[in-house]
């Protein structure tokens, strides 16, 4: 007889049981994007390629599908569906929304169901977080803030750089909807107490003098078009992974999540790499940082263009679901497998 305890409940997550957990965390999640990143860099992970599903293949709607098994006690075992409709905005509906989808590692059976778009937004804000600290050997006093795009993960993003203990004397934000970033730049006005919050008319004033620069927008077609854009040793988190030429990539330092997975789907690097303006051997895994295999080059430009490992979001939406357990909001449908 089996000794394997089997349930076939569900227990299903929903949006603000989710974000009550996440702000439980403090740096425990930091630390699993960390460490996640570290085993990226070692090739320990089991987290395929990612799926692209675009209904009508000229347009920017997308539903991108990321599982992954993530290793340790307990091990967690899932995926993350989530979509981008960037028409959304205009209807006043956000852009992404997602659930992620956790199975039983020993039995495969759904285990959990839980709201996605938080938690995906909570780790790329993380990633963006580890990678800038990282490349900038822990500084985490910056100058200047550059935020293209003020969406949703812009606004996730320095949240938890503030949360995280980080200081910005100036932040720039930039948007092409000018009213979406004076908004931005009003609901964060107090983020960082001792910066000033200024909305840049322009992009090339949104960058300039800025050591530290945080692209999160929709764009599908690159519109930087030279190097010189971007202030000598600056750390450019490209976390929207399509807003620069090739020829605005050359002569920079390239960092990743994991290499194979950034060099797809026509990201501005892959379309470097492809065209021979960065070479593929000069692209490292933010985990050889964070491991001490490679120091920056303080004195280049640093991009960092994290592709998105399933990994990240289904060891943190393990966390949550854990964590989860009899809080109000939570919904468990009783029998849904077959026992």
């Amino acid at each position: 007889m089996s000794d394997v305890t089997h349930s076939p409940d569900l227990v299903i997550v929903p949006s603000a049981v989710v974000q009550q957990v996440l702000d439980t965390l403090g740096k425990e999640s930091k630390e699993i994007v960390e460490r996640i990143y570290i085993e990226a860099a070692k090739g320990n992970l089991v987290n395929p390629d990612s799926l692209f599903l675009r209904p009508d293949p000229p347009r920017r709607e997308r539903v991108i599908a990321l599982p992954a098994y993530v290793a340790g006690e307990p091990p967690v075992m899932g995926i993350k569906w989530i979509s981008s409709f960037p028409g959304n905005l205009s209807l006043g509906l956000p852009r992404a929304s997602a659930l992620i989808a956790l199975n039983d590692p020993r039995t495969g059976f759904p285990r959990a169901v839980l709201e996605g778009a938080r938690i995906s937004a909570h780790r790329t804000a993380l990633s963006a977080a580890v990678g800038a600290e990282a490349l900038r050997e822990g500084d985490r006093a910056v100058e200047r803030l550059a935020v293209v795009g003020t969406g949703y993960i812009a606004d996730t993003t320095l949240r938890v750089l503030a949360n995280l203990g980080w200081s910005c004397q100036q932040v720039a934000v930039h948007d092409l909807d000018a009213e979406r970033a004076r908004s931005f730049a009003t609901e964060h006005a107090g983020t960082f107490p001792a910066g000033e919050m200024t909305v840049a008319g322009t992009l090339r004033e949104a960058l300039s003098g800025a050591d530290l620069v945080l692209f999160a927008t929709t764009a599908v077609d690159p519109y930087v078009s030279t190097p010189d854009w971007f202030a000598p040793g600056s750390v450019v988190l490209h976390m929207s992974l399509r807003d620069l030429t090739p020829a605005a990539l050359a002569g920079a330092s390239h960092v990743v999540d994991e290499v194979a997975h950034a060099l797809r789907e026509k990201t501005s690097l892959a379309l470097a790499v492809d065209e021979g303006t960065v070479a593929r051997e000069e692209v490292r895994p933010i985990g050889d940082h964070l491991r001490g295999e490679v120091r920056p080059d303080r004195s280049r430009t640093a991009i960092y263009a994290p592709f998105g490992l399933g990994s990240l979001d289904i060891a943190i939406g393990g966390l949550v679901a854990e964590r989860a357990i009899g809080l109000e909001g939570v919904v468990t449908v009783p029998g849904f497998s077959a026992s």
